[in-house]
């Protein structure tokens, strides 16, 4: 993982490349995520959880009160 003092290390050295290099930089890094990355496991349960409770209701609310006032 990365500390504090490497990312400060690695934000330094990519002020100091033009713009085209630094764009190099950022396809190299995203190839390394997706060859090496750690990837988060996916959530395939079908239990609705608190934040998921809160958006739908808000959306209903929304929906209601978009209908209420047409």
């Amino acid at each position: 993982m990365l500390d504090k003092k490497q990312a400060e290390e690695i934000l330094r050295a990519l002020s100091a490349l033009p713009a085209d290099k630094v764009s190099e930089a950022q396809d190299f890094i995203l190839f390394l995520r997706a060859r090496y990355g750690q990837q988060s496991p996916v959530d395939e349960s079908d239990a609705w959880s608190e934040e998921d409770m809160r958006d739908v209701t808000a959306a209903a609310a929304a929906y209601a009160e978009q209908s209420l006032s047409e």
